[in-house]
């Protein structure tokens, strides 16, 4: 089923949505450290930061939101959604196999966010020295905590027929992200909501003054990726619950 899954989206747009967020983030984060070289001075490290500010914020939480909905896109059309309920004797199947062909898509989105930062940082900005591990661990652990988005997205894909829905409810919880990492007192929920787990995985051990994620240690990594583990989990079961209980149409 992951590789029918794989195929529907052979001549979809999402792949475009996916090459083009991160390739936005990479353009900002130039443009805003070419214009401000006296002030952003630390080489790579500034100059990824700059790129990790819009996309953890914005972009990356907005592109699964898009991908979701794209890929749950066919099954609203017709009479699509009854075909998938008499021929898939597993909802579990179906849930998981939409979920990770979303997951797919997200790494897709952070190699291109790497490999375009590693371009123009070489041959637009004339960078010395090597792109940052940190960076590319960072763009690798970004993919797991992405999954509860990727879970509750693709739920809302589901439940709502409408291909904006779900993205709108998406930039709802990227504004509401902005507001838990930058503020102390509601700096906890940045923990539970899936937006704000995306912005303080991205930031980790970033210089932008946005979120004081914290470094890339076990002590600051590993609450972020448990919690984001588990809350998918949650939202895939609820997935499943909904397919077997809920009449969608």
């Amino acid at each position: 089923m992951f590789r029918a899954e794989l195929v529907k989206l052979k001549r979809s747009s999402t792949w475009l949505i996916a090459a083009i967020l991160p390739l936005l983030a990479v353009t900002t984060g130039t443009i805003n450290l070419a214009n401000n070289r006296d002030v952003l001075n630390s080489g790579w490290a500034s100059f990824t930061s700059q790129v990790v500010l819009f996309y953890g914020m914005l972009f990356f939480s907005l592109g699964i939101g898009l991908l979701a909905s794209t890929v749950w896109r066919m099954e609203h059309r017709g009479t699509n959604w009854y075909l998938v309920l008499t021929t898939t004797t597993r909802p579990a199947s179906l849930v998981l196999a939409k979920a990770g062909v979303i997951a797919v898509v997200a790494a897709f989105m952070q190699l291109v966010l790497i490999v375009g930062t590693l371009a123009s940082g070489v041959l637009v900005l004339r960078l010395d020295g090597a792109l940052p591990w940190q960076f590319v661990l960072v763009g690798a652990l970004a993919v797991v905590a992405a999954l509860p988005l990727i879970a509750v997205q693709s739920l809302l894909s589901m439940l709502l027929k409408s291909f904006a829905a779900p993205v709108a409810i998406c930039l709802l919880g990227c504004v509401l992200g902005i507001a838990t990492v930058t503020s102390v007192t509601l700096r906890p929920f940045s923990y539970v909501l899936p937006q704000a787990i995306n912005t303080r995985t991205l930031t980790l051990g970033s210089t932008a003054a946005l979120a004081e994620s914290g470094g890339l240690t076990v002590g600051d990594v590993a609450p972020l990726l448990l919690t984001a583990v588990g809350l998918a989990a949650i939202f895939l079961l609820a997935t499943v619950a909904a397919i077997r209980t809920i009449k969608l149409r």
